[in-house]
């Protein structure tokens, strides 16, 4: 007979209700954790979003406030910081509260920190079943805000006199720098100079962290700028001084920066020069110039340049307060080199490959050649492995003197973006005109020279670097080139006032 068996039905009911009570049980909070988390993670970057802005907003007044012990100074501060956490973290943010704020200013060596805290208090939902009624979260932004050491460089050349660009700049800087209303950098807390240049150069004025409430203050100086309609463009020059400049400012925890004001392509450069023995010169010892290359007014095409003989002869180094063309380099009796068509017969018709400025090189230990020596004038911007293979050293040659000029300059400027001590900022500035009086400036060089990320040439001299290619190079510091025309120079100051309130946070 067969049997009857016992059903084990019930048993798997039994069974499925278990696991399903279980898995409720351990499901339910893995599923909370995960809602509750989630709220939690996202009050917590929107904390960190409030605490950022508070920081950084609050930035500019900081950077603005000149006595850190003023409480009305402070407050204004905090209550700056205060309006950034609260623009940004609204009031019971998914149902939580705000625990604690602060918002802390300090006083550095190089600038001025500010560390704004926050935590705030979330409920939970879900978690809630174990007992756990709220958590807590917090966050934290610091913003250092450094000083400024800034030297600006005036191209003072005939070209700007030529195309009326003086008052023009004469006002831009004026805004720019010497304007408290209107200027980012604040009296009686950066440190500001400014260098002008032409075949010479001129310590317009003498670093000042009093520079718009001193006597003499840098408005003084832009209005006293000694543009002059006869002198030549020795850009490295500039750039080197400004550099020195910095050195003994000696604030190297600060933002250092050089600003370049150019209106053309160099034409001129500073080096050490020797007479040979056959000279007429009665001493025929070392000196120290500035070799010169006439730019033809108006004449056509503007680049490149004529190989003919248009040298203007061997100037001084330093303004000494008349025309430069009318005033020739040291120890000239009876030398050939004050006139522009013979200045080759004093120096076998050659010029050196390697040259440099001739003075206040103690100031800068990063430059340590000789003085007059250490930068080539054969590769560059200008020969291998650009064209021409060869730029010459032919004081005869116009074109040798104009593409020596720019090498100079240029391994000036790579010199300066080199340096790990200071690391100088380069942002340039370069001029345009409407008229015809005058040569176009090489805008993709200049924007080399200030080694900004950003630009693209546009082919201002295509038989060295095609349209459309970086200038930038990598393992050096990245500054900003702008490129101006006379109703648009305040706007690239703005530019540039722009670049310092990114870079000081």
């Amino acid at each position: 007979m067969p049997r009857n068996r016992r059903s084990n039905e019930p048993q798997k009911g039994f069974a499925f209700i278990y696991v399903t009570l279980v898995g409720a049980l351990l499901l339910l909070p893995m599923a909370g954790l995960a809602v509750d988390f989630g709220i939690l993670y996202n009050i917590k970057a929107r904390l960190q979003t409030a605490v950022d802005a508070a920081a950084i907003g609050a930035g500019y007044m900081l950077h603005a406030t000149t006595n850190l012990q003023d409480p009305v100074q402070l407050a204004a501060i905090q209550t700056a910081a205060q309006a950034y956490f609260n623009a940004n973290y609204p009031t019971h943010y998914f149902g939580s509260t705000v625990l604690a704020y602060n918002a802390a200013v300090a006083s550095t060596n190089s600038g001025k920190t500010i560390t704004v805290t926050a935590s705030a208090t979330v409920p939970t939902l879900l978690l809630r079943v174990l007992g756990i009624q709220n958590s807590t979260v917090g966050a934290l932004a610091v913003s250092n805000v450094k000083y400024i050491a800034m030297m600006i460089v005036v191209d003072r050349s005939g070209s700007v006199t030529n195309e009326g660009g003086a008052p023009i700049i004469k006002n831009a800087l004026s805004t720019f720098v010497a304007t408290a209303s209107t200027s980012y950098l604040v009296d009686g807390v950066d440190t500001v100079g400014m260098i002008s240049f032409g075949s010479s150069w001129k310590l317009d004025y003498s670093p000042s962290i009093n520079f718009q409430t001193g006597s003499p203050n840098i408005q003084t100086a832009i209005t006293n700028i000694p543009f002059d309609a006869n002198s030549f463009t020795n850009t490295a020059e500039g750039l080197f001084q400004a550099w020195t400049q910095l050195y003994q400012m000696n604030l190297p925890g600060s933002l250092n920066v050089i600003v370049l004001l150019t209106d053309g392509r160099p034409s001129a450069f500073t080096g050490g020069f020797t007479p040979i023995s056959s000279s007429t010169c009665s001493n025929k010892s070392w000196r120290g110039g500035v070799l010169a290359a006439v730019v033809p007014v108006g004449s056509y095409p503007y680049w490149p340049p004529p190989t003919s003989n248009y040298v203007g002869g061997l100037f001084p180094t330093q303004f000494v307060g008349v025309p430069e063309t009318s005033y020739l380099a040291a120890n000239s009796t009876n030398c050939y080199y004050g006139n522009p068509s013979n200045v080759w017969r004093d120096f076998n018709s050659t010029f050196p490959s390697l040259v440099g400025p001739v003075d206040r090189l103690n100031l800068n230990p990063a430059y340590t050649n000789a003085a007059g020596t250490g930068i080539p004038t054969q590769t560059g911007y200008y020969g291998s492995p650009f064209p021409p293979a060869s730029p010459g050293t032919s004081m005869t040659s116009t074109r040798a003197v104009r593409y020596a000029a720019f090498n100079v300059a240029d391994n000036m400027a790579t010199l300066i973006r080199q340096d790990t001590t200071l690391k100088p900022m380069i942002f340039v500035i370069g001029l345009n005109y409407s008229g015809t009086l005058e040569e176009p400036l090489d805008a993709d060089w200049l924007a080399r020279v200030a080694n900004d990320p950003n630009y693209v040439t546009v082919g201002s001299d295509s038989t060295v670097v095609a349209a459309g290619q970086s200038v930038y190079q990598n393992g050096q510091t990245p500054g900003m080139y702008c490129n101006s025309t006379t109703a648009t120079l305040s706007a690239c100051f703005g530019q540039v006032t722009s670049q310092l309130l990114r870079l000081m946070q």
